[in-house]
């Protein structure tokens, strides 16, 4: 799968975590399990998201969510 759909799955994920009454942090390993991707490539992917300013993740990059540059960001994608 390419880099870029990742990402825009990843931001998928987070964006319908949202929606939920109560959302929380999620998982790494519920992303790495979604994306078919070992941790170890799904904390790579969530460092450079984060590092992009899409997602925030904690120190390990365990838990994400998703911030409003990564909501513009998917909305854009959905446009194109």
């Amino acid at each position: 799968m390419p880099h870029k759909a990742k990402k825009i799955q990843v931001l998928q994920i987070l964006s319908q975590n949202l929606r939920n009454p109560s959302p929380q942090l999620v998982d790494s390993d519920h992303i790495a399990n979604h994306l078919n991707l070992s941790i170890s490539e799904t904390h790579l992917l969530l460092k450079i998201m984060n590092d992009m300013g899409v997602i925030e993740t904690n120190v390990d990059h365990r838990l994400s969510l998703i911030t409003r540059k990564g909501l513009q960001y998917l909305e854009r994608q959905s446009v194109n």
